[in-house]
């Protein structure tokens, strides 16, 4: 995978002072992101199915589509975000899907029901089912506090009510047949949380989890091949004025648990912890898929000329001086453009 990666440091060490479509260490990094090949679990999993369900990364579709050979009319500059595409970005995207995207490789979802259930189609697309889960609480108030889209939070008082018209909706998602967004009449019980959790285990090839993004990006890669890229890391749709990472207070739920999803939700790590056991992906290893996203990044600027909006190089502690190297060889080439 990271093949390129040794020839950005020596084009670094050998002081490379030419770009823009000349300089070797921009060629060969090119030349890898075109060509580097998926892995045997990505062919067997072919064609992709995403479960979107609200508020729990929309962003994972730029990780889905830049995948190799999932949607060949995808370049290095294609985000899934609102400066590429439109503020009902997700829905635009899925506009074109079968335009950009190889159908046999990648299901494209209705534009019309981006958050659909699963429901009935759940052997249709067993063993080719990839998604992210968020911790129910945070999710719920996720939906509660977005400005931008109301998810039927507008018909409820507080944080609370909302709170318990929508609790199950994991589980409702992953077992009905509905739209889930906003959340319909959905009768879950604990033996529906229950058979949610063994679909997640025996239908899914992928589980992420958004409180683990990064993890979860390099185990993504890892599993299924390709590059980290910088828009792995970018967030298309962060949540109003808090951060990325940060949390919401559940004091605004008072007491409220969502029990039925939280037996989704841990199933889902269960899988996720296992799975980086299994492939071997720790906070350590994650730092060289980051500074692969540092370079892709900046290798977009070159091309584009797009600012860049979120700092894809946090997170590469331990490997600093391998960072610097790369930092050293786009800074020395961009001094040379001018």
């Amino acid at each position: 995978m990271y093949r390129w990666l040794i020839a950005g440091f020596a084009g670094a060490a050998g002081n490379v002072e030419t770009c823009a479509g000349t300089d070797p260490w921009l060629l060969q990094l090119q030349l890898s992101l075109d060509t580097e090949p998926g892995t045997e679990l990505l062919r067997r999993a072919e064609p992709l199915k995403f479960l979107h369900i609200p508020k729990c990364g929309t962003s994972f579709l730029n990780a889905l589509i830049h995948l190799p050979g999932v949607c060949p009319e995808v370049d290095l500059d294609y985000r899934v975000d609102e400066d590429y595409l439109s503020k009902s970005f997700e829905r635009d995207f899925w506009h074109q899907c079968p335009k950009v995207c190889d159908e046999s490789k990648f299901t494209c979802n209705s534009a019309h029901n981006t958050h659909e259930g699963l429901g009935v189609n759940f052997e249709t697309y067993k063993g080719h089912l990839v998604t992210m889960l968020r911790q129910p609480e945070q999710r719920i108030l996720s939906a509660y506090h977005d400005t931008r889209w109301d998810h039927g939070a507008s018909r409820f008082a507080n944080a609370s009510s909302y709170a318990k018209a929508v609790q199950g909706l994991m589980t409702c998602q992953l077992m009905g047949n509905k739209s889930v967004d906003p959340m319909p009449k959905c009768e879950v019980t604990e033996a529906d949380a229950h058979a949610a959790a063994r679909r997640l285990r025996e239908g899914f090839v992928f589980v992420g989890i958004l409180e683990e993004w990064d993890l979860s990006m390099c185990l993504l890669h890892q599993m299924l091949g390709g590059p980290c890229l910088y828009s792995d890391f970018e967030d298309d749709r962060p949540s109003n004025s808090s951060s990325p990472d940060s949390s919401y207070d559940v004091t605004e739920l008072e007491g409220f648990r969502d029990v039925l999803d939280r037996l989704v939700y841990d199933e889902a790590r269960k899988i996720f912890q296992e799975k980086l056991v299994a492939y071997n992906v720790t906070a350590e290893s994650c730092a060289v898929c980051r500074m692969e996203a540092i370079a892709t990044g900046r290798l977009e600027q070159l091309h584009s000329g797009d600012k860049v909006r979120r700092g894809a190089s946090e997170g590469v502690a331990g490997h600093a001086p391998l960072a610097l190297l790369l930092w050293l060889s786009i800074f020395s080439c961009r001094a040379h453009q001018r």
